[in-house]
């Protein structure tokens, strides 16, 4: 046996490579699965912007994106950036869309030593065609703010309150991605920091919905 065999199938013993939801070999998330999961899709409204959740409540999806994020299981960009993907095409009606997501927390970003939300970010525009473009510089913290994990409604609301700020104004419009939503308050907080640079919100993409 060759090397370069003997390491692809050793690899391949100690590799994901079957769908997390149905067992099928050699896929993460399977086509099948994909498709049954976008059936939850829900469009529910933000301060008037629509907000769409590709699944909702769904406990596999919400551990899948906590190991996505904090255990870095990076095989699993390529399908949640399919899902992302095909919510952004829903509202781009042929236009040209710029696309940002929520600014991770300091602190996070220092535990991960990267941003996985920005990298699904940037790899969703891919997926979904070049009349997207993913912006980093556009939504940025304007202070700092902790962890949302375990805080309460009210809690959340001041820890988001003037959270971000846009640099610049933009006459395109925008579609802000985030993995999950369960209060709103992250979203909220973007949508707040667009529209006092008059910058047209289009419409929000999440992964998962506990709202």
């Amino acid at each position: 046996m060759r090397a370069n065999e003997f390491i692809r199938d050793f690899t391949n013993l100690i590799s994901q490579n079957y769908c997390y939801f149905c067992g099928q070999i050699e896929e993460i998330i399977c086509h099948k699965c994909i498709k049954e999961l976008i059936q939850e899709a829900k469009i529910q409204y933000l301060v008037e912007v629509p907000v769409l959740s590709m699944t909702l409540n769904n406990p596999t999806m919400s551990k899948l994106i906590s190991s996505y994020k904090d255990r870095g299981e990076a095989n699993l960009i390529v399908p949640f950036s399919k899902i992302i993907s095909l919510g952004l095409k829903y509202f781009s009606k042929h236009q040209h869309i710029t696309i940002v997501n929520v600014p991770s927390t300091a602190q996070a970003l220092q535990k991960r030593g990267l941003d996985p939300i920005t990298l699904l970010a940037i790899s969703a525009c891919k997926f979904a065609g070049k009349r997207f473009t993913h912006d980093p510089s556009l939504l940025q913290s304007n202070k700092h703010r902790n962890d949302q994990a375990g805080l309460n409604v009210a809690q959340r609301n001041i820890n988001m309150k003037d959270a971000f700020r846009a640099n610049y104004s933009l006459t395109k419009p925008v579609i802000i991605i985030d993995d999950l939503i369960t209060t709103g308050s992250s979203l909220r907080a973007s949508v707040d920091a667009f529209r006092q640079q008059k910058i047209n919100v289009k419409a929000c993409v999440v992964m998962v919905s506990h709202h």
